[in-house]
């Protein structure tokens, strides 16, 4: 997509004076209104004697009824604040005594005293032996304090860098899959607008897609803006089907056609449907030739021709999936007749064999045909940051530069415990191999592995083996709990800072100004590493600082960004915001249409210039969890696995949370409007609830080898029988921190889930394949999460 530069600076210039901001003052004259953004939407935080009263949203939220933002106030001075620095005893006296970690009370030290000790640690160790977990942005959505930014920044420019971290927990498969399908990774990519969806599409399928959740928050500024444009999916006449073993809100508002399908089976009915495509000859035979490589090396396996002797029919596929063999060909008839729309997800791939999942829909995509069309294709992030939002196609603001680890080793994320637990092992990794490095120190900024990694229970096994964790945290998560020394971070509130959002429509650039003091010993982390660097020497903390204060190197941001022709620095640091008005052609945006127009000037960046449906350097991997095209593998947990399902006859999904980012906010107030019993719900279908003697509102405890959690039951006909759901986020909270798998009192998912990799191509996550049972018990009403006893506080 194209836009004039001169056009844009024009329209954008015009579009952010005519909005005009929020009165930046209150009628209280008393109280100061100053402008802030979180993951959560932008805010007005109302400051009266140094305190935050009242958050009211900025004009760009459209939707500013989720309940985030107002929960800052909780957060900022909840009573989980880590308030000064702390060291573990055992630790602080020299016995050191891993296995105490998560145990044992904390002690009060100074910043001076906390530092050394830190610092001390870091430099008795290589480089090589500190894992820098604080990979991930969404600890603060700031250009400058981001976390995973600012400790990259202090480890390359004064310890020499430190291991980190290959791929994600979100599309760690799909990310190690689809820039070779596709050329792009596709699950963060611009998506077709909601306008031209609108315009066009007959079909919408939701496959394992809720369009909601996730776009009521962004991993940068939320907007909320998808929520207008659902309101007008309600209105038109687009065909909504959803294929899950959930039926969502989304889904049940747009009225969707539920097809109920057993997780991790989805690739077996999409290789019937494509079976069916190609046997009734519905399939696009010229958009395969012109468009894609390798089909004839595919078609023998979906035939049946190759060594498995087994045709992917729907009787197949029906077989796998649990949906009926007249339905997978309804709807392939369907799709293949009206404009059609497949909005994929992340959850499918968060599975073993989780590279198959994106592969196999572009590849049903493409026998449809209509990739590049308006209304059709696929998509894999229309559920995500504002996904289909029309982008401004502005230069933003930069973030801070990390500079060059010398270090060169990153761990597959899924594999932190495996890789701690194994000094020296060799694994399969993206067609090569790799080797585990000797970790003695865990460095976590503003990240919680006890948050998202998976197999809760050997991660704390594998902790208890280090030399040193340090935790930089606002509050006492389980993570900073299982931390030696601890360090009291300020929340985003507490200091300066600039953003943009959303992540796809980037049309607003926002002032985060420091709203109130840091409240106890907070301090922010760049000042932390900076004092570190300072310790370390000069050249060091120069290297760090650049010899800039924090307020210059925001304005640098600034200066170096298209808002410098809308206003200047000062206008906007006193406004709260910029505006960038997307252009009306950016509305019109199709996704993969350039490629389908010409698809030898807009080749795609793949081995051949197409959509690789066969790929001979994935064949060259002789990998045999992984081929050189989409295949269906079983999965070692699943519902068609008889030996499993005896003992363990439920799968658990662990979707995003309804009214959370992952672990955010679950220190809040926004727990009441969800917790049952004060406890993480479980969904269970009404029939599997009146089986096991279960009602609406009981505490229930879910297990498996890995270990057991307690639930509050929410008994619903939303979930497929035979499918449990508990969403990802509650923090950990034994209930005997004496036992060797503890019981969790909260009910934390990834006690369940396994860490077994996706396979030996991506090494992803598979959280997602997961088999338990489920029991009502009788226990004490639990109190929540509590700050661990700090001695000298």
């Amino acid at each position: 997509m194209k836009i004039s530069r001169r056009d844009f600076l024009k329209s954008s210039a015009v579009a952010s004076l005519a909005l005009g901001a929020n009165p930046l003052f209150a009628k209280d004259e008393s109280v100061k209104s100053i402008p802030h953004a979180s993951n959560l939407g932008a805010f007005y935080a109302d400051v009266k004697d140094g305190k935050i009263v009242k958050i009211r949203p900025q004009i760009s939220d459209k939707d500013p009824k989720f309940p985030g933002n107002e929960a800052w106030i909780d957060r900022v001075y909840s009573d989980t604040r880590i308030k000064y620095p702390c060291v573990r005893k055992s630790f602080l006296e020299g016995k050191n005594a891993p296995e105490l970690r998560g145990k044992e009370e904390f002690v009060r030290v100074s910043w001076d005293e906390a530092l050394k000790l830190v610092l001390g640690k870091l430099k008795s160790v290589k480089p090589e032996q500190i894992y820098n977990g604080s990979y991930s942005g969404w600890g603060h959505p700031g250009l400058l304090h981001n976390c995973g930014a600012v400790a990259g920044r202090f480890f390359n420019n004064v310890i020499g860098g430190a291991v980190g971290t290959d791929g994600e927990y979100s599309n760690g498969a799909a990310g190690k899959v689809n820039t070779t399908i596709m050329g792009d990774l596709e699950v963060y990519s611009l998506q077709t607008s909601h306008e031209v969806i609108l315009e066009n599409t007959k079909v919408y399928v939701m496959w394992g897609a809720d369009l909601f959740k996730c776009n009521q928050i962004d991993y940068k500024i939320a907007n909320r803006g998808d929520n207008e444009y659902f309101k007008k999916y309600e209105k038109s006449n687009i065909k909504f089907i959803t294929i899950d073993p959930q039926y969502t809100p989304i889904a049940k508002r747009f009225k969707a056609d539920w097809i109920k399908i057993r997780p991790n089976t989805d690739v077996a009915m999409m290789l019937g449907m494509c079976h069916y495509l190609y046997t009734s000859g519905q399939y696009d035979k010229g958009f395969i030739e012109k468009y894609t490589y390798g089909f004839d090396k595919f078609l023998p396996y979906l035939l049946g021709k190759t060594e498995d002797k087994v045709a992917k029919t729907p009787a197949w596929a029906s077989k796998i999936s649990g949906v009926d063999e007249a339905v997978i060909k309804a709807l392939a008839d369907t799709f293949v007749k009206n404009r059609t729309f497949l909005a994929g997800n992340w959850a499918m791939q968060r599975a073993q064999h989780g590279e198959q999942a994106d592969w196999m829909l572009i590849v049903l995509a493409a026998m449809i045909g209509q990739i590049g069309l308006p209304g059709g294709g696929f998509g894999f992030s229309m559920h995500y940051s504002g996904g289909a939002q029309a982008f401004s196609g502005a230069t933003l603001p930069g973030g801070l530069a990390q500079g060059k680890n010398s270090v060169d080793i990153n761990i597959p994320a899924s594999r932190i415990s495996e890789a701690i637990l194994n000094p020296g092992k060799t694994i399969k990794f993206k067609g090569a191999e790799m080797t585990y490095p000797e970790i003695k120190v865990l460095y976590m900024t503003g990240a919680t592995l006890l948050g998202h990694h998976p197999n809760t229970n050997e991660l704390i096994k594998a902790l208890r083996t280090l030399d040193t964790i340090v935790v930089h945290e606002p509050w006492w998560t389980p993570m900073a709990k299982m931390a030696d020394i601890v360090l009291p971070a300020t929340t985003p509130l507490e200091r300066d800072d600039i953003s943009y959002g959303g992540s796809y429509s980037q049309d607003y650039v926002y002032a985060m100004k420091k709203v109130i003091e840091p409240l106890f010993e907070a301090r922010n982390d760049y000042d932390i590493f900076a004092d570190m660097a300072k310790m370390s020497g000069e050249k060091e903390y120069r290297r760090f600082t650049q010899g800039k204060e924090k307020i210059d190197i925001i304005k640098g941001f600034y200066e170096k960004s298209d808002c410098v022709n809308v206003m200047s620095f000062d206008e906007f640091w006193e406004k709260g915001f910029v505006h960038f008005a997307p252009p009306a052609q950016a509305y019109k945006f199709v996704r993969h249409a350039a490629f389908r127009a010409d698809p030898v000037a807009n080749k795609l960046a793949t081995e051949t210039g197409k959509i690789q449906i066969f790929s001979d350097k994935f064949a060259s991997f002789g990998l045999d969890d992984f081929k050189g095209h989409p295949m269906w593998f079983e999965p070692a947990e699943w519902l068609g696995n008889e030996k499993e399902t005896a003992k363990y006859p439920l799968h658990v999904l662990s979707p995003h949370p309804k009214l959370r980012i992952h672990s955010q906010l679950d220190n809040s107030f926004v727990r009441k409007a969800y917790k049952v019993a004060n406890r993480e719900p479980v969904l269970i279908n009404d029939e599997d609830a009146k089986n096991y003697g279960i009602k609406d509102g009981d505490v229930v405890e879910i297990s498996n080898d890995r270990g057991a959690i307690l639930c509050g039951a929410v008994v619903s006909k939303d979930i497929m029988k035979g499918v449990i759901s508990v969403e990802e986020g509650a923090w950990y909270d034994p209930e005997n921190i004496d036992d060797e798998k503890p019981r969790c009192n909260a009910g934390h998912i990834n006690i369940l889930t396994s860490s077994r990799p996706t396979s030996k191509m991506a090494q992803a996550t598979s959280v997602n394949t997961c088999l338990a049972t489920i029991k009502k018990v009788e226990v004490a009403p639990y109190q929540g999460i509590k700050a661990p006893k700090v001695k000298g506080a």
